[in-house]
């Protein structure tokens, strides 16, 4: 009886550990499905989109989304949570166009519009993780597909893509059931998003609460640093970095002048080299790539983390942004 009751006690034990762990209950964020870059030539300048998903697949899905919404089988939802119907999200979407560009929309507009121009879209997401790989799961709770199209823009003398219109087509809810019919939107989909959000409002824009975000990281860095998990400096190499590598990797210098009083009010001044880490506190965005599928009886996205970087945002000594710097990557294979 005791031997069944301490195997009982090492098995709880056991599940317990290997038991996901809660990141946020709530995050909303964007992603674009496309590559936006601008072509020229000697006659014109034009945009060019080049899909980060499977294209056929991404219009199926949403091809299948706007037609149960336009026949009543799905509710689109406001972001107070109010129904909308089909023929309210057209006229609305009818009106921003003619703000934005001063015409109305014929009827193959429209449709052209809902084919081509749905680029972006936003999910609100729990985010657990398994405490022992440190890879996040999520859970789609909503969505919201968002028709974008650019501009081009002259920006630090180089022709660059920029937003100019931003349609959201209303959020879905979709039921929390999972079904085998569902098609392979991405194999792989990277994205880099800001983990915290600073406004004093909408708290799940992009946030996550960091008395649950810090203790991750902090275990995610003593992990891959006593060598409990595998990382890498790029997710498509093959071999893992060293233990020296990977404390290495959060290392850097500065420089900052010393000044020092002399004697009759004089004073010298050096330049000294100091040793730093970066630590938890310096990560502000996540780089994530995903395995998307769309369940088409439940019209649900399914995610699999495919590999996760914490990251950090780097500036130059007069303060301007110079890129993100991934600390290591892990991986799910």
């Amino acid at each position: 009886m005791k031997k069944l009751i301490f195997a009982c006690f090492i098995l709880f034990c056991a599940s317990s550990f290997a038991q996901d762990k809660l990141l946020t209950k709530k995050i909303i964020y964007t992603i674009s499905v496309t590559d936006n870059t601008v072509k020229s030539n000697s006659k014109s300048d034009s945009i060019v989109y080049e899909y980060k998903v499977n294209r056929r697949f991404w219009w199926e899905a949403m091809d299948m989304l706007l037609n149960d919404v336009k026949g009543k089988k799905l509710a689109l939802h406001s972001q107070r949570g109010d129904t909308i119907v089909w023929d309210t999200m057209i006229n609305n979407l009818c009106k921003k166009m003619k703000l934005a560009y001063g015409k109305d929309l014929k009827k193959k507009e429209i449709q052209e519009i809902l084919d081509n121009e749905i680029r972006k879209i936003q999910f609100e997401e729990e985010w657990t993780y398994n405490p022992q790989t440190m890879l996040i799961n999520k859970k789609v709770i909503a969505y919201c597909p968002i028709i974008c199209r650019d501009s081009i823009a002259l920006v630090d003398d180089e022709l660059k893509t920029q937003e100019c219109f931003n349609f959201p087509i209303g959020w879905i809810y979709p039921s929390n059931a999972t079904s085998s019919d569902t098609t392979l939107i991405c194999r792989d989909i990277r994205y880099t998003m800001p983990i915290y959000n600073y406004q004093p409002y909408r708290w799940w824009d992009s946030n996550l609460e960091a008395e649950y975000s810090i203790p991750y990281f902090d275990s995610f860095i003593a992990k891959a640093e006593d060598g409990v998990i595998s990382v890498f400096e790029d997710p498509d190499l093959v071999d893992a970095l060293s233990r020296s590598d990977v404390v290495k990797r959060r290392e850097y210098t500065r420089t900052e002048t010393v000044v020092q009083s002399l004697a009759e009010n004089n004073v010298a001044e050096s330049d000294t080299t100091i040793k730093l880490k970066y630590n938890s506190d310096n990560i502000e965005y996540l780089r994530f790539g995903e395995e998307i599928y769309f369940d088409k009886t439940n019209h649900n996205f399914i995610k699999n983390t495919n590999y996760i970087a914490p990251i950090i945002r780097m500036f130059s000594t007069n303060g301007s942004f110079i890129g993100f710097y991934p600390i290591y990557y892990i991986r799910r294979r």
